[in-house]
């Protein structure tokens, strides 16, 4: 797979393609390639999502926009026509445990995650509770960007399980401990190690230290995240979507086209990890 997909990317260095265009030319051969790569899955999750997206928008029709009822604190709408907001939502079994916002900054090649707690109370239109309760709907999508008075470039979701498959096909995460964990009836040790899916399954399955305000795990989460992204970009995008593609056709929902899924796809790998920040969101009436 790798020597043919680097046959693919010495091929479109060769030629010339001039039809299709990005922001970024100097871009082209490494869009094309993904794109080569991508195209299937792409086409399979566009046209899987198209009924739904559909039968979204008829429900929604039926929903008057109110005024939601809380506040955010130490968050802001900015409506920058440079910043991508991309919904990222995971669950485990059928119960919604981890909602991000995924803002991509297209100049200044920052990402910035907004973390949301599942038991988030969210009043919009004729709807009322948790992100959990929304996420059971078929307007989910649509009452985040009117309970956050975000707009949504687009969204993804899937389950752990999916990203603990993910992190067994690229060797595993860094992760470090300063101090030992409880999670559930699980104990994590302190110390630096790689982990593997079934570790990575137990942090990310910790919904329950949003309500209980336990930092030490949440920090364990952003720190796997963020390491989980490292690793992406470390292992080059040709290699990781190679990797995970099987995963990403079958297990991932997007609402999102080809081009789009390749534009962001660029977006992460000229985003440093160093440029990448995760909060935290908390909501007055949080459950």
């Amino acid at each position: 797979m790798k020597e043919r997909l680097k046959k693919i990317l010495s091929k479109f260095e060769r030629e010339e393609r001039p039809r299709i265009r990005f922001r970024r030319g100097d871009k082209l051969p490494l869009m094309m390639a993904i794109a080569s790569i991508i195209s299937a899955t792409a086409t399979y999750m566009v046209l899987s999502g198209t009924a739904a997206y559909a039968r979204k928008l008829s429900a929604l029709r039926a929903v008057t926009p109110e005024s939601a009822d809380f506040t955010f604190e130490a968050y802001s709408y900015e409506p920058a026509t440079t910043k991508r907001n991309i919904l990222l939502s995971i669950t485990d079994g059928e119960e919604l445990c981890r909602v991000h916002i995924l803002t991509f900054d297209e100049d200044k090649h920052t990402l910035e995650i907004s973390d949301i707690s599942p038991d988030t109370l969210v009043s919009c239109g004729s709807f009322e509770g948790t992100l959990a309760e929304a996420y059971k709907t078929e307007v989910y999508d649509e009452i985040v960007s009117m309970a956050l008075s975000l707009h949504l470039d687009g969204s993804m979701a899937t389950d752990i399980e999916t990203v603990a498959d993910s992190i067994n096909l690229l060797g595993g995460v860094k992760l470090t401990l300063d101090k030992e964990l409880k999670i559930g009836d699980n104990i994590l040790s302190k110390g630096k190690r790689t982990v593997m899916g079934s570790v990575a399954k137990i942090i990310l399955s910790d919904s329950a230290s949003y309500s209980e305000a336990n930092s030490d795990r949440i920090a364990a989460y952003h720190q796997l995240l963020i390491s989980f992204i490292s690793t992406l970009k470390e292992k080059g995008v040709v290699e990781w979507v190679s990797l995970t593609l099987n995963l990403i056709v079958n297990r991932v929902e997007t609402d999102m086209t080809v081009s789009e899924i390749i534009e962001l796809i660029n977006l992460l790998n000229e985003t440093s990890t160093k440029n990448i920040n995760i909060q935290v969101i908390t909501i007055e009436n949080s459950k």
